[in-house]
């Protein structure tokens, strides 16, 4: 719990004109709106979004992947009536168009690839999320990837895969960053399957289904778009918020449900305690942006020339897959100055390998967001009255994903309500706050450990290392006798 006698806050004069007020309109905002007035309904809230429609990452029409172990989110999308369901896909009848797949050292590039995955997965259960304990001398992803694999295009791969991950360059992320991250999801194969792979065992959602199923449920309380907000100033009776238009709002609680680089640009009074500002290294930004697309045509043109619509590409780095019939949808990072070039550049790359009629689609809509920063311990713990969520800067389950997303905002929902309502907190709402630890693996013996270690380099080291022994000996031998 708090010390408030500590934190030498100031007693405001004003009444609070919100009892809840939510920065964030995204799934983890949205998701503490509803619980909130699942407990108390009487309660005055508020939800204020930089972002000119509601819905975050999903605003976006298109299909989102859940597995069955993702139990919090799939009971929350059944309260809406958005059950997940079994993904109707052609993949394990026609081929997918990855640039993984092509060249002469596709298949010693994947077999190294998939190693090494399998290492990462093997040390994973030592890591948590939760607990975030790093080592001070860890190497970057950069220089593990790179001194673990040997192909170009191995290393592509696991590149961008740290940056969609974590949302900044490999070089900027250590090793036991990556993998606390990786641990709270259920180790990096999950990870890959549910932002590249898409196999055929995923469950699917519509996003923009949810959304809107969402939003009849808050159809009473108002959310507001294209407000930003710029400034909180934190009283020991409520909390005064500040948007880029120069509205002002109190509230008795406010939950930040953004990411942590989006809290930190804003001007807090007093300055936050120390305890929840970033270490020098790790207040970094990202340096690309994602774009979600969706893309409809007349046919399925990848389907006439046998692929499943699946789709990579390494370089610009872009996934897509078939969301419904003669529908793509997928995504892009790119540098933030390539935002009106997104368009073009999907295109293109489509129409590279699907043909030239996929340069002129039906319809096109796209939305572009910040890439969130995970490189930072999960900020559990409220302060006073401003208790901090969203999927990337709270989550210690699925972190930066969707069920991520539900169990921060339910946490910080609980936590609101111990603020404003403490009487109506249950004990079946304290288990929403309880930690997971997801990767349950057994710990592999030593011999496993060791043998996951092999790699081309040194395989090919300890092999020349072996063979220069042998000749030395073989050629003193023979002076000897």
């Amino acid at each position: 719990m708090e010390d408030f006698s500590k934190m030498n806050l100031p007693f405001g004069t004003q009444s609070p004109d919100f009892d809840v007020l939510i920065v964030g309109a995204g799934l983890s905002g949205l998701t503490s709106a509803v619980k909130i007035l699942s407990k108390e309904q009487s309660l005055n809230i508020i939800i204020l979004d930089e972002n000119s429609v509601p819905g975050g990452l999903l605003s976006v029409d298109g299909s989102r992947f859940v597995n069955t172990e993702q139990q919090r989110l799939i009971t929350f999308l059944n309260l809406f009536h958005v059950a997940p369901h079994q993904r109707l896909s052609n993949i394990s009848r026609l081929k997918r168009c990855w640039d993984l797949d092509r060249g002469l050292t596709s298949v010693p590039a994947k077999i190294e690839l998939t190693r090494y995955i399998d290492m990462l997965d093997l040390r994973m259960k030592k890591f948590q999320s939760a607990r975030y304990k790093l080592r001070k001398r860890a190497s970057t992803m950069e220089h593990h990837i790179c001194g673990s694999l040997f192909f170009n295009k191995s290393r592509r791969f696991m590149l961008n895969v740290v940056e969609l991950v974590c949302g900044v360059d490999a070089s900027e992320v250590n090793y036991d960053e990556f993998m606390c991250v990786c641990s709270s999801c259920g180790g990096l194969r999950m990870i890959i399957d549910l932002y590249i792979n898409f196999p055929g065992n995923m469950f699917e959602i519509s996003s923009k289904k949810l959304v809107s199923a969402i939003l009849e449920k808050l159809k009473n309380i108002g959310i507001y778009t294209n407000r930003k907000v710029t400034d909180v100033e934190h009283f020991k009776n409520y909390v005064l918020v500040t948007d880029s238009s120069g509205n002002r709002y109190t509230a008795e609680a406010v939950i930040m449900a953004i990411p942590w680089n989006n809290v930190e640009q804003i001007n807090f009074m007093p300055a936050m305690p120390e305890r929840f500002r970033a270490e020098p290294r790790v207040a970094v930004k990202s340096k690309r942006v994602i774009t979600q697309f969706s893309v409809s045509y007349s046919k399925s043109f990848w389907d006439l020339l046998g692929y499943s619509g699946h789709f990579l590409c390494s370089s610009p780095f872009i996934v897509g897959h078939e969301n419904r019939p003669a529908t793509f949808s997928g995504y892009m990072l790119h540098a933030p100055a390539q935002d009106g070039d997104v368009r073009r550049v999907v295109l293109q790359q489509l129409a590279k390998h699907f043909g030239k009629e996929m340069l002129e689609p039906i319809d096109y809509n796209e939305n572009s967001f910040g890439l969130s920063v995970t490189l930072h311990k999960p900020q559990i713990r409220p302060w006073n009255r401003i208790i901090w969520s969203s999927s990337s800067a709270v989550g210690t389950y699925y972190r930066n994903l969707m069920g991520g997303a539900v169990d921060s905002g339910l946490r910080a929902a609980v936590n609101a309500l111990f603020v404003v309502r403490p009487q109506v907190v249950g004990w079946k709402d304290l288990l929403d706050m309880q930690e997971k630890d997801l990767y349950k693996s057994e710990t592999p013996s030593r011999v496993k450990g060791l043998l996951s270690r092999l790699n081309l380099y040194n395989v090919t080291f300890y092999s020349v290392f072996v063979l220069g022994l042998i000749f030395l000996l073989n050629l003193g031998y023979q002076r000897s006798s």
